[in-house]
């Protein structure tokens, strides 16, 4: 009996946590947000394999949430908010880009390459200066972890005032003097 009862238990549990995988496409973009308020306001699309969206969700806010989950170079769990709509066109970039680059996360080479040749030939779309992004992404909602950093487009430490290398003391920036420029935000 205590055998059986063991076994309801796991099943329970292994069933609960399948459950709790975020199904709705509106909530499971808005885990990328950094709290319940900017989630509130945010909107939320669904890229459609044309490099194009949907409205799921009108926001009041220029926050804008989606999900990359399935998308070349991205991880099996990939969920993204950008706190300005007017980086949208950059993301369906990032896209198109990653589409020609590979599909999994093994050809990132090719990915970058592709978004390196864009940014040479001055086809490469900016993120808005300040822009903040808010990454949420690993092998499973359950192992997710959260990426967050402000865009600064060809930028350097120099211009900013921090290092252009990663320590111990905060924040960096990372890819400096590039279209790619950005602050990471350790932790966050």
């Amino acid at each position: 009996m205590k055998l059986i009862s063991l076994f309801v238990l796991g099943a329970l549990a292994v069933s609960t946590n399948v459950v709790a995988q975020t199904t709705d496409p509106i909530q499971k973009a808005l885990l990328a947000a950094p709290n319940a308020a900017m989630a509130r306001d945010a909107t939320v699309i669904k890229w459609k394999p044309d490099f194009t969206y949907e409205v799921l969700k009108k926001g009041t806010s220029l926050m804008v949430c989606y999900d990359l989950t399935g998308w070349p170079g991205e991880r099996p769990f990939s969920v993204e908010c950008t706190s300005s709509e007017a980086n949208l066109p950059r993301v369906a970039q990032n896209r198109k880009l990653a589409a020609m680059g590979g599909a999994g996360a093994s050809d990132r080479g090719k990915i970058d390459g592709a978004v390196a040749a864009a940014a040479k030939d001055g086809t490469r779309i900016m993120s808005e200066v300040g822009s903040i992004w808010y990454k949420f992404w690993g092998n499973s909602e359950a192992t997710a972890v959260r990426h967050s950093f402000i865009a600064m487009p060809n930028k350097t430490g120099k211009d900013v005032g921090l290092p252009e290398v990663r320590d111990a003391n905060g924040s960096w920036v990372m890819f400096p003097g590039t279209s790619e420029a950005h602050i990471m935000l350790p932790g966050l």
